[in-house]
């Protein structure tokens, strides 16, 4: 038994040297590849602009982007609530979450290769003999055993595989924020529809009565043959236009009730959720700091930039596949003819290996270029995301300004008009003036009114989709 026991403790002293400096070389060499990164200058475009075109004269402008979650500048509880249920149901961030939990294991798969693999196997088997002139000889074989080993990541390649994964989770994160912002983005913008439509909703119901009670004057006055028939039709063809009118806006709410529904993860939402039929006030501009900020500000930038870091270390990995790898390998086993023997006897060894490709018709080389170019369509992506943000941002301002001075102008139309429309009933009631010109000038009302609520209803989009292009906090 002492022998045994003797066996066993030399077998774990050798094991144990074996795995110690199969660990240990790693930690001392420092003959790992390293990759060629892209440095900060050559990601970016050549034509990247140091400011932005409007708005960039306000010295109070910091680089710093909108504070807090961007939704809540507009102080409406009502987007604070439908929002708070879209970032936790809706279908998009649950399968952005999904994703994070595939690429987390992945990683730490890549991370388990840095470890040595130890493996062990247990076993029992009967064998029986027939011999001629002879009864049968039966013989029992027990065995146990472990096995280990290890790859000395001499040129880095396990580092680089699992670097590469860690770039690849990080960037899957930024996927999810950058999911949660469009979505919260998308859920603003239908519920500011919606809002429009109940507010053009509310005035084509005020029109309709205005013209009714109109249609009622004209009514009376055609008696006295200071109206005409033809009066009388065309108010009434233009109480059936507006009624004809109302019929889309109310289904379109029900649209956009469904299509909110949906960002919400649901079928449908409670009426109690969307109460709102005034557009949210749009404050002065936010702080809109440096185009470089969005580098930092926007989770799309940030996940192209980690997936081009990826791609470096796969190259990495790829030329250190060309080279040879050394291999450590441990195995003992025991056996005997019955359990209570079963440390009688012992096999063990303790190898390593030095191999490397000596032939394979240009596989790995290829594969070194191939995932160069990744590297270089990588590159290309990050530097067209980051165009796409920066121009995102012009575009959201140059929006908001022509809205602006757009909404300005017909309010200017709209104090006209009522004059224009005044003097136009004054005349047809002194019996001076055509009722076509009243009529014209109604109908010249009405339109400015509805072009009133769009053009605000498009401000407060633009200010939505600066918040946005600017990188949010969802």
């Amino acid at each position: 038994m002492g022998s045994t026991f003797c066996t066993m403790l030399k077998f774990k002293n050798i094991l144990f040297i074996g795995l110690f400096f199969g660990l240990l070389l790693p930690a001392c060499n420092g003959i790992g590849l390293k990759p060629d990164k892209v440095s900060e200058k050559e990601r970016l475009p050549v034509d990247f602009p140091q400011a932005y075109s409007l708005y960039t004269e306000d010295k109070t402008l910091s680089a710093k982007g909108p504070a807090g979650l961007w939704w809540q500048n507009f102080n409406s509880v009502e987007l604070d609530r439908i929002m708070n249920l879209a970032l936790n149901e809706n279908f998009s961030v649950l399968k952005g979450l999904s994703r994070i939990e595939q690429a987390r294991y992945k990683a730490l798969e890549a991370q388990s290769r840095l470890y040595p693999e130890l493996g062990g196997s247990a076993g029992v088997g009967t064998q029986k003999l027939k011999a001629k002139e002879r009864d049968s000889v039966s013989t029992d074989e027990w065995s146990l055993g472990l096995n280990a080993a290890y790859e000395v990541d001499l040129w880095g390649r396990v580092r680089a595989v699992r670097t590469s994964e860690d770039e690849k989770f990080s960037a899957t994160r930024e996927d999810l924020k950058a999911a949660r912002l469009s979505v919260s983005g998308a859920l603003a913008e239908a519920w500011v529809n919606l809002i429009e439509n109940r507010r053009h909703q509310d005035l084509l119901k005020q029109q309709i009565e205005l013209q009714k009670k109109l249609l009622e004057v004209i009514i009376l006055r055609f008696p006295l043959a200071r109206a005409t028939a033809l009066d009388i039709y065309q108010q009434q063809q233009v109480i059936e236009k507006l009624k004809s009118a109302l019929i889309p806006v109310v289904n379109n709410q029900e649209i956009l009730k469904r299509q909110l529904a949906l960002l919400c993860g649901r079928t449908e939402l409670d009426e109690n959720f969307l109460q709102a039929r005034k557009l949210p006030p749009v404050d002065k501009l936010p702080e809109l700091g440096l185009p470089a900020d969005l580098l930092a500000a926007r989770p799309d930038i940030k996940a192209a930039g980690l997936r081009l870091k990826a791609s470096e270390w796969e190259v990495v990995a790829a030329r250190a596949d060309r080279l040879p790898a050394l291999r450590l390998t441990a195995s003992g086993s025991s056996f005997g003819d019955d359990a209570g023997s079963i440390f009688d006897n012992w096999i063990y060894n303790l190898a390593a290996n030095l191999a490397g490709p000596i032939f394979d018709g240009g596989r790995r080389r290829a594969e070194v270029e191939r995932t160069r170019a990744v590297v270089d369509e990588r590159l290309q992506n990050y530097r067209e995301v980051v165009v796409n943000a920066v121009i995102e941002v012009e575009d959201a301002l140059t929006r908001e300004k022509d809205a602006a001075a757009t909404l300005d102008s017909f309010k200017k139309q709209r104090a006209l008009a009522d004059k224009t429309l005044r003097e136009a009933r004054r005349r047809y009631l002194n019996g001076n003036g055509d009722f076509i010109n009243v009529l014209k000038e109604e109908l010249n009302s009405l339109q400015l009114d509805h072009d009133i609520v769009s053009q605000e209803s498009r401000i407060v989009i633009a200010r939505i989709n600066l918040y946005k292009s600017l990188g949010g906090c969802p």
